[in-house]
């Protein structure tokens, strides 16, 4: 795949899921979404070399089904919680629906707790928690974890 030089917030790409070429959002949800006086910018702002290159490495580097093993585990936890039927790994694909890839770049990403956001995630919806949906997030080139969709917002 060819790497993005520019790109706007709310531009689609395509990128391959489960082996399927598919059209998704490219969001920020980082400073960059922001103008120097802390106001919201415009729809379609142009995303950060920074917010590019993560997204490059992202496109380049990671494989959905790669993590269809966590992707079950936490969807079958969703389950125990709820009351739902378990699935199998082969059930990831139909579980959940990427819609995007949300990129959450932040200055300064020291808190007063220990929670930590992903700088760039799958993004979409997911059967066993159809309210929160699913976000599957990735920091400093390595895979975080699977939560809901507020995670990364």
């Amino acid at each position: 795949m060819k790497s993005i030089t520019n790109l706007n917030n709310g531009d689609y790409i395509a990128i391959n899921l489960f082996g399927k070429e598919k059209n998704v959002e490219v969001f920020s949800t980082g400073d960059n979404q922001y103008d120097e006086n802390g106001d919201p910018k415009a729809d379609g702002f142009a995303l950060s070399e920074e917010e590019i290159d993560c997204l490059n490495w992202f496109i380049e580097n990671v494989k959905i089904e790669d993590y269809r093993e966590a992707i079950t585990e936490y969807c079958n936890e969703v389950y125990d919680a709820v009351g739902g039927e378990h699935i199998t790994e082969s059930d990831a694909e139909k579980e959940i629906t990427i819609s995007a890839v949300a990129i959450n770049i932040c200055k300064d990403t020291q808190s007063d707790d220990d929670f930590v956001y992903p700088e760039i995630a799958f993004y979409g919806d997911c059967e066993c928690d159809p309210e929160h949906g699913i976000c599957i997030g990735f920091r400093d080139k390595k895979f975080l974890g699977i939560d809901a969709q507020d995670w990364i917002l």
